[in-house]
């Protein structure tokens, strides 16, 4: 494609529509507008000489580099460690002490989607460690599922900036994190025992091999989905917890939530509890 070139109004719409389909994500006409210079790389990077068959590619041949390049390129990863804290303490003193007395003796298993760049992995990590005498007894996993494959890679990597740690308390700083030419790496420990996995929520085969969890966090992920998007995202979200497992969502998310499946809790806002 020539850099010159500038996708059309028509031709952002059939992006938009593409993207609601595959991975259900809503662009609105600012959203897309937006975004278009970095879909204009995606396609110029992928070398087409025209958008037709760029979208011809996309849509009909299914090309999986060019659709994650494109998913990559349209994805919001806004985040840093110790967000929205208060629920990672809500996390280790009320809702682990209740999985505790009902659970067998398996691994509590921890679920992050969208898990971004790794901070919110890393952060409930942490916490478990600091904040939880159940780490001396237990085993805990913690799986990141996200589905832009870029920033997975940067989840495994575990090396962060300035920007990333800026609100994590300086203990937690100076415990878990080692200081390399102005970059974070996160210690070792933590980044061999989080597990983090390219996926799509609605890609129902990829779900049912994760298995169930007794916790899950989905914070500000179901704010780009449209109304019946949403409500499938809530299904698969049902299903991938355990019964009585306890969902962890963002302060936008909760709009339209079936309370015949999920129980707000009345100590916490924002967590729910699997009917």
């Amino acid at each position: 494609m020539d850099k010159a070139m500038m996708l059309q109004e028509h031709e952002l719409h059939k992006i938009a529509v593409w993207l609601q389909k595959e991975v259900g994500i809503v662009l609105g006409e600012q959203k897309l507008k937006r975004f278009a210079r970095k879909i204009e790389d995606v396609i110029s990077t992928h070398k087409f000489e025209s958008f037709t068959s760029f979208y011809h590619t996309l849509r009909y041949k299914k090309e999986q580099k060019l659709a994650q390049d494109l998913i990559n390129a349209i994805t919001v990863n806004e985040t840093y460690f110790w967000r929205e804290h208060e629920q990672f303490l809500l996390l280790t003193n009320k809702i682990l002490p209740l999985i505790d007395k009902l659970k067998d003796s398996a691994p509590i298993r921890i679920l992050v989607l969208p898990c971004s760049s790794g901070e919110e992995v890393y952060s409930i990590m942490m916490a478990i460690i600091e904040y939880s005498g159940l780490i001396q007894k237990r085993d805990f996993e913690v799986i990141g599922l996200d589905i832009d494959s870029s920033m997975v890679l940067k989840a495994q990597r575990g090396i962060y900036s300035q920007r990333s740690i800026e609100k994590l308390p300086e203990p937690l700083l100076k415990k878990y994190f080692h200081a390399e030419h102005g970059m974070y790496h996160i210690d070792p420990l933590l980044r061999t025992n989080a597990t983090f996995l390219q996926g799509n929520i609605f890609d129902n085969t990829m779900l049912h091999r994760l298995g169930q969890f007794d916790i899950i966090f989905s914070r500000n992920m179901l704010i780009y989905f449209d109304t019946e998007d949403k409500q499938r995202a809530y299904n698969a979200l049902y299903t991938l917890l355990v019964d009585n497992g306890y969902l962890f969502l963002g302060h936008a998310d909760a709009n339209g939530i079936d309370k015949r499946k999920f129980q707000p809790l009345q100590v916490a806002s924002q967590i729910y509890k699997k009917l």
